[in-house]
């Protein structure tokens, strides 16, 4: 998750011990699921001040001593689809893996050849970044945790050649653009943006109607029709919906209809372009198991808010407590679910993100997972540090999360990094979730940890092993990390960390886990992480392209070491 917390140790918090507090919050707030209080990141604890109580009662619309009951959904008490058998994969992130034929950043075709090669060379997954669709227009957002919707994806990674009916468009102005875009490491969505969508307009005009595109819209109903209907709206009355016009701020407000009608050539392209980035990504998927990403929330003027407004929390944002690295508390600006009103809702917000994203899928990833037991809610006009913690229904969440898996024939990994109570882990466990566990993170050896675990390096906001052994991570705290790589691989001060990363990575191959995932960033030596929490412009966030093209990553030295660390690993299990 952008800018959420990662901790170099995971401590585990008595909820017994919490709840049993004489904090100074009233016995309605704890009914209604509000924490008295929580342990600091330095042992503390940290009580709920009388104002955050006040505002997050409000919030929930609390005005009773007691909540209204949340009846559990009749569903079998299953565990999660079972999770493969000590096999290995790739995690990347799908806007920097680039081949020469790329725009400006990585696409689905792209995905497509790599999954084929990594499938050939052995490998057996693929974990993506989130692929939620953005709102149309600029300044086009980057960071794949604040997508517009976690139920339809992202329109730039279409790859423009592909579309059907593209050949029969004149393309070559937008091509010569997108050799520019190609040409530069940290990649313009802006450009990339406004490229793509003047070719993709061209194709549309030129075959608005490709096989198939009927019955993916009967299969989609009316979240298609009303997501196509809020882009459009964003194109006409701008990216804010809580400025439009009274009569089409909702999606049953008066307006929507006459809306329609006026704007239903865009509602129309707008529901084109999702149907080609399904087919692209289902052709993706066929070539190897995709492992996708759900993030924790969404922005907070973005299509899922604007249609589950009725379901939100008003005047809150999720957010993480101070803690070692963000003294003052992070606010992550999104908008955080009402735990009352999602059994009025009838669950239906949590189980479409989970059934979009594990569609095409062969696993789902829930980043921050934790939030399925309690979020950190933050009161518009109070800093993070004075924000509380909510309970959520996670016996129900839970409980829907094994059935959608099950549905789906995908199992589940819990990004359980950070600050874990031990409920969660065991909770999760029980269901036959996969718990997440870092080089980073952990202090004993692969060996020692879990079989029902995912095994890396870091993530997506975490240093890559070039930059902690070159000692150019931006983050001085974490250089310590050092002397865990020089313990885990016994090399001198001088080696080239391309042999440090090979050398970790023989020894997660060995490991416990049941999944091995290796990053592109440490099989390439890249110094720079994806993503520096808690910064906005002091680095390209979510825009760095890998430094080596698709092609040159095929037969990079560092990418066909960790194939055979991982061919050998295999080899050793089956012997």
């Amino acid at each position: 998750m952008a800018g959420s917390p990662r901790r170099l140790r995971t401590r585990t918090l008595s909820v017994a011990r919490l709840t049993d507090l004489h904090g100074s919050i009233s016995e309605r707030a704890r009914r209604w699921g509000l924490l008295p209080a929580y342990h600091g990141w330095q042992g503390e604890v940290v009580e709920t001040t009388p104002a955050a109580e006040a505002a997050i009662l409000d919030a929930m619309g609390a005005n009773t001593d007691t909540p209204p009951p949340q009846p559990e959904p009749q569903l079998p008490h299953d565990r999660c689809e079972e999770a493969p058998e000590r096999t290995w994969g790739w995690a990347i992130q799908l806007y920097a893996l680039r081949s020469r034929n790329s725009w400006g950043i990585g696409d689905l075709a792209d995905l497509r050849r790599f999954a084929r090669w990594s499938r050939g060379a052995g490998a057996a997954l693929i974990l993506l970044n989130p692929l939620g669709a953005q709102t149309p227009g600029l300044r086009y957002q980057s960071s794949p945790y604040y997508a517009s919707t976690r139920r339809f994806r992202n329109v730039v990674f279409l790859c423009v050649g592909e579309v059907e009916g593209a050949d029969g468009v004149d393309i070559r102005p937008a091509l010569e653009a997108a050799r520019h875009l190609n040409a530069q490491r940290i990649i313009d969505y802006d450009a990339v943006f406004r490229t793509k969508t003047s070719a993709l307009e061209e194709i549309f005009r030129a075959a608005p109607r490709p096989r198939g595109l009927a019955a993916y819209a009967r299969r989609q109903g009316g979240a298609l029709r009303d997501y196509a209907t809020f882009n459009a709206l964003c194109e006409e009355y701008g990216p804010a919906w809580r400025d439009w016009p009274d009569e089409i701020r909702h999606p049953s407000a008066p307006g929507i209809r006459s809306a329609r009608e006026r704007l239903a050539d865009r509602i129309a392209f707008h529901a084109w372009l999702q149907f080609h980035v399904d087919r692209q990504l289902a052709r993706a998927a066929r070539e190897i198991g995709l492992i996708t990403d759900v993030p924790v929330g969404f922005a907070a003027d973005g299509f899922d808010a604007w249609r589950w407004q009725d379901f939100l929390a008003p005047q809150m944002r999720i957010g993480a407590p101070p803690d070692e690295f963000f003294r003052d508390g992070q606010d992550w600006g999104l908008p955080p679910f009402n735990p009352w009103a999602l059994a009025e809702a009838q669950w239906a917000p949590f189980i479409d993100a989970i059934r979009s994203a594990s569609s095409h899928a062969a696993g789902i990833r829930l980043d921050h997972v934790m939030g399925l037991f309690r979020l950190f809610w933050i009161p518009e006009g109070m800093p993070a540090a004075h924000g509380a913690y909510v309970h959520y229904p996670a016996d129900i969440l839970l409980s829907l999360l094994a059935n959608e898996s099950r549905r789906a024939e995908a199992f589940v990994i819990g990004e359980d990094l950070g600050l874990v109570e031990p409920v969660v882990r065991r909770r999760l466990a029980e269901i036959g979730s996969l718990s997440y566990r870092l080089v980073w993170f952990e202090s004993s050896h692969p060996e020692m940890w879990p079989h029902d675990a995912v095994a890396a390096v870091g993530t997506h906001d975490l240093p890559t092993v070039a930059g902690i052994w070159r000692r150019s991570e931006p983050e001085h705290r974490l250089h310590h990390l050092r002397d865990k790589l020089v313990q885990l691989t016994q090399l001198p001060d001088d080696a080239h960390p391309v042999d440090v990363t090979v050398a970790v990575y023989r020894h997660l191959a060995q490991g416990r886990p049941r999944i091995v995932l290796a990053s592109l960033e440490d099989a390439l030596a890249v110094q720079e992480r994806p993503n520096v929490p808690g910064t906005i412009g002091e680095f390209p966030n979510w825009r760095l392209a890998l430094p080596a093209t698709l092609e040159e990553i095929e037969e990079a030295d560092g990418v066909l070491r960790i194939v055979n660390e991982m061919a050998e690993a295999g080899r050793s299990a089956g012997r």
